[in-house]
């Protein structure tokens, strides 16, 4: 079927599954707001942090224990914990 901009030609059962869906995403962004959030966003943080920092720091050992240059072994940290930081921001309490 061609899409179209009128809703003339769905189903009731597809609109119903649409606003089914809509539905649970809107409660779930309301359920997102308030103290809870803030604490589960905080421990995501938190466990984010120490999951990165026990990775990042095996990799600098390894880069440590094959006499990687220095320089080349920071940016290759300092590059991994800002993808750790991009990754963590497109988790459910900040997207």
């Amino acid at each position: 079927m061609p899409s179209t901009d009128s809703d003339a030609g769905v189903d009731p059962e597809t609109e119903s599954a649409i606003r089914g869906i809509v539905r649970d995403e809107l409660d779930q962004r309301d359920d997102a707001t308030g103290f809870r959030s803030a604490v589960r966003a905080i421990t995501q943080i938190g466990g984010g942090l120490l999951v990165g920092w026990l990775g990042l720091s095996a990799v600098a050992g390894g880069l440590i224990v094959v006499d990687a240059p220095l320089v080349p072994a920071i940016v290759l940290v300092g590059a991994g914990f800002l993808l750790l930081i991009a990754y963590g921001w497109r988790l459910p309490p900040f997207r």
